[in-house]
């Protein structure tokens, strides 16, 4: 099967037991390059997010541990994911190499989107273990705009546009880390949001700010 097709196929999968709606989703068809950050609040909507646009290209970002399961390895192959390597921090030599593999991430990143890869990735890099997205001190997306908006690469990088997702309504689902309420027909929102301009200025705050800025737009009210 082709990536389209299992695309199609997961997404009527999904709407046998989600009612999804998106807003404001026509914004991955303009035909720019994509850089798009949602929030996390269950392991089902990384598949889910992809699948509600099969004719769209998003290669994820996905953590090392998934590229050992077969049947996740696979469809991450095909969706021409990139490993996330394991990051450890239990000694200075550990650090060390943690900050390495941190720093080429980023430039791998924005290799990706210099090829004029849409790109897909979470900010807080972990499901979401509260009602509140929460980011921390992580340091991804932070670097990665950094990147994309310093002056010397505004050519490199004019054609990309910045959007970040907020998906309400599996908090409570099985597939979260919060307490499961059962329901027949779950209602799912996909919120898209041109970005840019916003994360264009908030990369000029310090690191914990500009994450502070991100868990403020993701933590807004239903």
């Amino acid at each position: 099967m082709t990536r389209i097709q299992v695309a199609k196929f997961a997404r009527w999968l999904f709407h046998l037991h989600y009612d999804i709606r998106t807003e404001d989703g026509e914004l991955l068809r303009d035909g720019k390059v994509h850089l798009v950050l949602p929030n996390h609040p269950a392991y089902v909507e990384p598949p889910m997010l992809c699948a509600e646009f099969p004719e769209v290209i998003l290669r994820p970002m996905a953590d090392e541990a998934f590229f050992r399961k077969p049947v996740s390895r696979w469809a991450l192959n095909l969706a021409g994911a990139i490993v996330v390597p394991d990051l450890p921090a239990t000694s200075a030599d550990h650090r060390e190499q943690s900050a390495a593999k941190a720093r080429q991430l980023t430039t791998t990143a924005l290799q990706t989107l210099a090829d004029g890869d849409d790109l897909l990735f979470y900010p807080s890099g972990h499901i979401r273990r509260s009602p509140m997205e929460s980011i921390g001190n992580r340091r991804l997306a932070y670097e990665v705009c950094q990147g994309l908006f310093a002056p010397e690469n505004r050519q490199t990088y004019a054609d990309v546009r910045v959007i970040m997702v907020r998906t309400t309504g599996l908090d409570d689902s099985f597939f979260s880390k919060q307490k499961t309420r059962p329901v027949l027909r779950r209602h799912i929102t996909m919120h898209f949001e041109d970005m840019t301009d916003r994360l264009r200025e908030w990369s000029e705050l310090e690191r914990r700010a500009f994450n502070e800025q991100l868990e403020l737009w993701y933590n807004l009210p239903q």
